[in-house]
C-alpha cells in the first residue's frame, strides 16, 4: 500500500498535460524568472528615475537615484546575458 501511494505521489493525474521533457521545464521556468528580473530592474530603473526627479538638486539623494538605476541597468544586461547563455545551452543539447 505505501508502495502504490508513492509511486502516485510521482505521477500527474489524468487529464492534466504539460511539458514531457526535462528541456521544456528548464524553458519554462527559465523564462519566468528571468521575465520576473527584467520586470524588476525595470521597476527599479522607474524608482531611480523617480527618486532622481524629486531630489530637488540635494546632491546625496541624486547619488542615491543614480546608483540605483545603474544597479537597474546592470541587473537587467546580466538578465539579458543569462537568456541568452539558457538559450543557447538549451539549445545546443536540444
Amino acid at each position: 500500500m505505501f508502495k502504490h501511494f508513492l509511486l502516485s505521489a510521482l505521477t500527474p493525474p489524468t487529464g492534466l498535460t504539460g511539458p514531457g521533457d526535462f528541456g521544456s521545464i528548464a524553458t519554462t521556468v527559465t523564462n519566468v524568472l528571468l521575465g520576473f528580473a527584467g520586470a524588476l530592474a525595470v521597476i527599479f530603473i522607474v524608482i531611480g528615475g523617480i527618486m532622481y526627479a524629486t531630489s530637488a538638486g540635494n546632491d546625496s539623494q541624486v547619488q542615491k537615484a543614480k546608483s540605483t538605476i545603474t544597479n537597474a541597468v546592470v541587473g537587467l544586461i546580466i538578465t539579458i546575458l543569462a537568456y541568452a547563455i539558457v538559450a543557447f545551452v538549451i539549445g545546443t543539447f536540444k
